[in-house]
């Protein structure tokens, strides 16, 4: 009885370290994925040029249809007078029910991006 009580909690505490692990790769790999959807919306923009310079707001792609509730927004704000810093961020709901969120930013110049 002591031996399959011995085997039946290390069952268990095996099982909890794996559900832990699955998780956490699932977390890892959905942040990987925002920040690549959000840093081919700053390529885009530093190819489109200052001028260029969409509005704020939501925007889409592809990938956000992997994360659970994926949304992005970007913004961009005034640095000086030639240069603007722009923000694209990706929103997703983590494994455990929580809010996630990456930013990355860059300087967009008159003459080219940063």
């Amino acid at each position: 009885m002591m031996i399959s009580l011995f085997i039946m909690s290390l069952a268990v505490v095996f099982a909890t370290f794996v559900v832990g692990a699955i998780k956490t790769t699932r977390d890892s790999t959905f942040e990987n994925i925002a920040f690549h959807i959000a840093d081919s919306k700053l390529d885009e923009i530093r190819a489109a040029g200052y001028d260029a310079l969409p509005g704020d707001g939501a925007f889409t792609d592809p990938e956000l249809a992997i994360l659970p509730q994926g949304a992005a927004s970007m913004s961009s704000s005034t640095w000086n007078g030639g240069t603007k810093e722009v923000m694209a961020g990706v929103s997703w709901r983590g494994a455990d029910g929580t809010l996630r969120f990456v930013t990355l930013t860059t300087l967009i110049t008159r003459l080219g991006g940063l």
